[in-house]
């Protein structure tokens, strides 16, 4: 049965990389010293031929019926090494083949010409030919080799693919069968004297080793082991405790931040690097035999994923310090949904363990699916408990709480954990045990990356606001040695943290699919096999890839959306740019990434793009015709992006309607009125048309303030007056100066206009009434009356 690993299968990954790497430097030694010496011949054809026939070994012992998974990886290690070294070699000899065929074209005889060719040329000329065609020979040989290699790697995941499948989806007895219990209890017995007898092998091969010396030894390591993982994590816990403020005392972010981190490294690497510090002194002294060395590493990997797990819990939800807690949880559910979260790392640590130890003690396969059955549904029963926890509400929140306020991820990311633990119990009882572990291995592996994930961008969000700053460690640095600006400062931290979480996403998603290696793909491989894909002419189209492609575009698209929104509210708040550009390289960003999704989708889906444009042409007549509009309207937006005439946050009149533009969309933009009504112009209607952009160039401008009064009132009276109350208000500027004109007059009336400039022409309407209402009080005063 397949099972996850955890910590221990990414120390052997890291193991394998290394003798892949030395493999690797042992094979494309001897190449490079034929490239750099020019050896005999021999030797460069004796590792060409030892490359091939550790490819025919290979090739053989894929043929065989038993191979096991674990084989085919170690295969796979072999045949990378391979494929590298002789793609190393026939690279190497590219320039060495250049140069002897640029010496035989020199040393070659011009045709048509006539004169003779001395003995010692043409002895030159065939040695040139001889070392050309040797080690073009090789070269040749070496990249049919790198060519066979990777066949034969292919031919490799597809066995492992259909392995992984056969015994994913492998039927075996249900968990509510009464013979598997059975079964399972005889089996007992079998398994405790196997384990006698492999506790009392190593106790004789250490009595064989200077008898009493080595088992003191042994005995000495197991002690300074305990002695490190009980009392001296307790000791360090202890000392972080007496650097943490009293209870109850206010704690800011940032320490709670640097405490939960500090709970997380304590837990997790003092147990896994004590258990890996004690096997590396055993293994140096030679006191770890084969079968104990593979016990001893399955223990390590169940503590290091019980450590990840309970160090991750108990940072998140500070279960006895609620001062200290990162989330925003009750105090009794923080503590319930801890014991749960521990709960679980348990049963996946303890069923890592039962793996590892059924492989030493030749455990039958009833008690291996009673196990891990077991193990795997009261996971499930207590993955659901905690999704309910988490989703629990008082009476009087749920009314009055908005569900758009709750992330959706969050909630969508419960109900799937919730609803696969439910497929996983049903997967158990009807005897598909190998699916019901694996789905509840990954429940609980991603949880836990998941959490670690947002501790360290909580980290790195901490770090990168002190370090950035004026006073901080960076900071400092760039103003004393470069001398950034202090918004410089902020802007180099936004990029550095952006950077940061990037590549923390990046290497959490590696770290999420480490364990399923390149098995992750049979799952979707036997859909497509449920699902018949056909084919149309040379494009083969199935659910599956269509579920791809579709999955492409979507986290493309997310992608997209997040940096768009990075840019507008972490890294353009910190520029001078103004809104309106601002926007326009939100929107270019959302488009750029909108098409290399959409190129990334149709990639991935196999479609070629030659292909689209010939259908593209066949319906352009249509297009043109039916869709010319939207093509317009989406050109026009473009030009309205790159040109700039109209930005967001303009105030801009269309036709008899005035307003705010909001947004610059595909097709239209939004302008908001003064009414607060949403008015949508197509953007072809802004390019073509009139529009009238008060704040184009600058935010000032005129307003005109038309003033009518009695025929007998003094004209220079009035005009005093009304330049008296625009030059005492505050948003009128003093240059240029204001102005009074007078415009006309009746027998009734005297008109006159004030015109005065603004700072900012928003607020005209404003400045127009205090202007008139101050109007009315001055007139009373100086007895200046109205028609």
């Amino acid at each position: 049965m397949t099972r996850i690993e955890g910590i221990g299968s990414a120390i052997r990954r890291v193991v394998l990389a290394l003798v892949t790497l030395a493999m690797l430097a042992v094979d494309v030694a001897p190449a490079l010293a034929v490239i750099d010496t020019s050896a005999d011949a021999a030797d460069t054809q004796a590792l060409l031929d030892r490359w091939n026939s550790d490819l025919t070994r290979i090739d053989m012992a894929l043929d065989r019926v038993g191979v096991s998974d674990y084989d085919l990886r170690n295969l796979r290690e072999q045949t990378a090494a391979i494929v590298n070294s002789a793609s190393a070699f026939a690279d190497g000899l590219t320039p060495q083949v250049a140069a002897a065929a640029a010496q035989v074209k020199e040393l070659s005889p011009v045709q048509g010409a006539d004169a003779a060719v001395s003995d010692a040329i043409k002895d030159e000329l065939a040695s040139a030919q001889k070392l050309y065609a040797d080690l073009s020979g090789s070269q040749q040989q070496a990249q049919a080799i790198a060519v066979h290699g990777t066949f034969t790697n292919s031919q490799i995941n597809d066995r492992r693919r259909r392995l992984f499948t056969g015994r994913l989806l492998e039927r075996n007895a249900s968990l509510i069968d009464p013979t598997l219990w059975s079964d399972a209890a005889a089996e007992v017995p079998g398994v405790a004297a196997r384990s006698n007898e492999l506790i009392s092998g190593w106790v004789r091969v250490l009595q064989v080793r200077n008898d009493r010396t080595a088992i003191a030894l042994v005995l000495a390591v197991i002690a300074a082991m305990l002695l490190l993982l009980v009392p001296g994590r307790r000791m360090l816990i202890r000392r972080v405790r007496s650097a943490l403020p009293e209870p109850g005392k206010s704690s800011d972010r940032r320490s709670r931040v640097m405490v939960a981190t500090t709970v997380v490294a304590l837990n997790t690497l003092v147990p896994t690097g004590v258990l890996v510090g004690g096997h590396a002194i055993l293994d140096a002294l030679d006191l770890s035999p084969g079968r104990i060395d593979q016990l001893w590493w399955g223990v390590t990997s169940a503590v290091a994923l019980f450590s990840l797990g309970f160090g991750v819990s108990r940072a998140l939800l500070a279960p006895w310090r609620p001062d200290l807690r990162l989330v925003e949880i009750e105090h009794a559910i923080a503590r319930r949904i801890f014991h749960f979260t521990v709960a679980i790392a348990a049963m996946q640590a303890l069923s890592v363990f039962i793996e590892r130890f059924s492989r030493v003690a030749y455990t039958g396969l009833p008690l291996i699916i009673a196990a891990d059955g077991l193990l795997s549904t009261v996971s499930s029963v207590l993955i659901i408990m905690t999704v309910r926890m988490l989703n629990h509400r008082p009476p009087a929140e749920e009314e009055e709480e908005d569900p758009a306020e709750e992330p959706i991820l969050r909630r969508m990311a419960l109900v799937v954990a919730a609803m696969a633990a439910a497929v996983a119990i049903v997967a158990n009882l009807m005897g598909y045990v190998a699916l019901g572990r694996f789905i509840t291995a990954q429940i609980a592996w991603v949880s836990t990356i998941v959490a670690l994930l947002v501790l360290l961008i909580m980290l790195a969000d901490e770090l990168t606001s002190a370090w950035f700053r004026r006073e901080g460690v960076v900071g400092s640095r760039l103003i004393a040695s470069i001398g950034f600006a202090p918004r410089s400062i902020t802007q180099a931290g936004v990029l550095f943290n952006g950077l940061v979480r990037a590549l923390l996403v990046a290497g959490a998603v590696l770290v999420v699919i480490a364990p399923w290696g390149v098995d992750s793909t049979s799952v979707f491989e036997s859909v497509r096999q449920v699902f018949f894909g056909f084919r149309v002419g040379s494009i083969s189209i199935s659910f599956s890839t269509i579920i791809a492609a579709l999955a492409v575009f979507a986290i493309g698209f997310v992608i997209t959306r997040a940096m768009q929104n990075w840019l507008e509210t972490r890294f353009l708040p910190t520029t001078r740019l103004d809104s309106g550009l601002r926007n326009s390289i939100r929107t270019s960003v959302g488009y750029l990434g909108t098409i290399a999704a959409a190129a990334f989708a149709f990639g991935y889906a196999g479609l070629d793009l030659s292909n689209v444009a010939i259908v593209a042409g066949a319906l352009s007549v249509g297009i043109g015709l039916g869709l010319q509009a939207i093509v317009n309207n989406f050109v026009s937006g473009l030009i309205l992006l790159a040109e700039r005439p109209i930005r967001a946050g303009d105030w801009i009149a269309v036709g008899a309607e005035e307003g705010i533009v909001k947004r610059i969309n595909v097709r239209a933009t939004e302008i908001e009125t003064f009414d607060r009504a949403t008015l949508i112009v197509p953007n072809s209607t802004l390019i073509t048309g009139q529009v009238k952009n008060m704040v184009l160039r600058d935010r000032s401008g005129r307003i005109i303030l038309p003033v009518t009064v009695a025929k007998t009132t003094d004209p220079e009276r009035v005009r005093a007056v009304l330049l008296e109350i625009a030059k005492a208000h505050p948003l009128v500027l003093a240059y240029p100066a204001p102005s009074v004109l007078f415009t006309a007059f009746n027998n009734v009336s005297l008109d006159f206009e004030l015109r005065c400039y603004l700072s900012d022409i928003a607020q005209g309407m404003q400045v127009r009434s205090d202007i008139r209402f101050e109007c009315l009080a001055r007139f009373r005063n100086e007895d200046i009356s109205l028609p």
